[in-house]
């Protein structure tokens, strides 16, 4: 379990939390993951612990290296995602909105209470988004990185925004937790809805869940 930086409770908003160093080691069974990957729409009712989701977040956007390089491939190493956890909580994580910030590899809380459902409305009312106990949405700053690439920029972005996806997809089918990569939504209402600034743009959606 994290370590708690901060008193919970709405009115003690941002609230970080210390989440566990990420296990690097082991046996590769690479193959049989991509093989094993899919799309997955419907979720066991069974809450996902924070060290899992520590765990997934660090396969998106981790510190992989003392230089401060990631698990995904960026252009330039200019890394302009941002990640944000919805949950319904669980017994480490109230309800809410949460930003990962790989340098620390620490959540901040920034919305406080189950969003879920709006969220799903927002993306078209679909229900697994409803339904799974935890969601990662994957946004971007592009100015991060088009300031030095141009209008390439954006394709850079979108590429590196997949890798994370796919490391999402896979460290999931090793632990048994399936998703579905969602780009159908309406991007101001997501926006609304998470709350994010005006220079950040959602790209992908991932309810996640037990299979």
């Amino acid at each position: 379990m994290g370590i708690n930086i901060g008193s919970p409770g709405s009115a003690d908003l941002p609230m970080k939390i210390k989440l566990l160093e990420p296990e690097a080691s082991g046996k590769s069974r690479i193959e049989e993951l991509i093989a094993k990957r899919r799309s997955i729409r419907q979720y066991k009712d069974k809450k996902i612990s924070e060290s899992i989701i520590s765990r997934l977040l660090w396969a998106a956007q981790g510190i992989s290296s003392r230089e401060g390089l990631r698990t995904s491939p960026s252009a330039g190493a200019l890394y302009p995602l941002e990640i944000h956890v919805v949950t319904g909580g669980n017994e480490e994580l109230e309800p809410g909105v949460y930003r990962y910030v790989p340098e620390d590899h620490i959540l901040v809380r920034e919305i406080s209470g189950d969003i879920r459902e709006k969220l799903s409305r927002a993306a078209l009312s679909q229900t697994m988004i409803k339904n799974a106990t935890v969601s990662i949405v994957i946004s971007a700053v592009y100015a991060r990185i088009t300031s030095e690439y141009g209008n390439r920029g954006f394709r850079y972005t979108h590429m590196e925004a997949g890798h994370a996806a796919q490391n999402i997809y896979l460290l999931g089918v090793e632990l048994g937790i399936g998703t579905c990569s969602i780009g159908a939504f309406e991007d101001e209402e997501v926006k609304s809805v998470l709350k994010l600034p005006v220079n950040e743009e959602p790209l992908y959606i991932l309810p996640l869940g037990y299979i």
